[in-house]
């Protein structure tokens, strides 16, 4: 069995990704030289939208960038409601990575098939 190195729930030999916290899992080389290493937490960025958030941990996982959210969603009101937001946190050596993916992720737009606005009156 694997653990996760964010969560640290155990699972399966075969799984590639936690299926708790969605973290790419380790292998057994991976682990031993992340054990050695000592880790330095940094907050890469904090997410108001959970669901870009969530695409966001996606972008990490396919690099390959093991990372951490906060361990309970903070909850910020404001003027005519309020609403949820999601820290997420690298190890200092992931950090400039993680940094040049968050910005392209921040400046990328959504791209649509050309018929998804037509009008179908």
């Amino acid at each position: 069995m694997k653990n996760c190195h964010v969560c640290n729930l155990e699972c399966e030999d075969n799984a590639e990704l936690c299926p708790v916290c969605g973290a790419y899992l380790l292998d057994d080389t991976q682990a031993e030289q992340q054990n050695n290493n000592e880790i330095e937490p940094v907050l890469l960025a904090t997410f108001e939208d959970l669901v870009s958030a969530e695409i966001f941990k996606d972008v990490l996982t396919d690099n390959k960038i093991p990372y951490s959210d906060s361990e309970s969603d903070s909850l910020k009101v404001v003027f005519g409601g309020g609403f949820s937001s999601e820290e997420i946190y690298v190890d200092k050596k992931d950090f400039d990575k993680a940094k040049e993916l968050y910005d392209q992720f921040m400046e990328s737009q959504p791209e649509f098939e050309d018929d998804f606005f037509t009008d179908e009156e």
